[in-house]
């Protein structure tokens, strides 16, 4: 679809997922594209950087691959005798490993 899109010249693409705008990147290098997203950008490789992301790709990102670890405390503290906690991560997403890392070095601290 990113392409149909660009071959229509389309004054701007949105994408609202890490796919569509992965996507949209590679089908376009002079429309803009502006996504959003939960995830790193940069590492994603949507952009160069937060600050200037050059190119004709911006948007937004909540970064909330950074408050997992924190999500992992916080159900800890709500149930406080868990010895056993399970996350669901999409292993297609290119953050995943990360994902999966900062939940089992979380669960580590707390001795979950």
């Amino acid at each position: 679809m990113a392409a149909e899109l660009a071959r229509a010249q389309v004054t701007v693409i949105f994408a609202a997922t890490v796919p569509a705008s992965l996507a949209a990147k590679a089908a376009t290098t002079t429309i803009p594209v502006v996504f959003w997203t939960g995830s790193d950008p940069v590492a994603l490789g949507l952009v160069a950087s937060l600050a200037r992301p050059g190119g004709n790709i911006t948007g937004v990102a909540t970064l909330a691959e950074e408050v997992d670890p924190k999500r992992v405390e916080v159900l800890h503290e709500l149930v406080p005798r868990v010895t056993i906690i399970g996350a669901f991560v999409n292993s297609a997403s290119p953050i995943a490993e990360q994902q999966t890392k900062d939940f089992k070095a979380a669960a580590s601290r707390l001795g979950v």
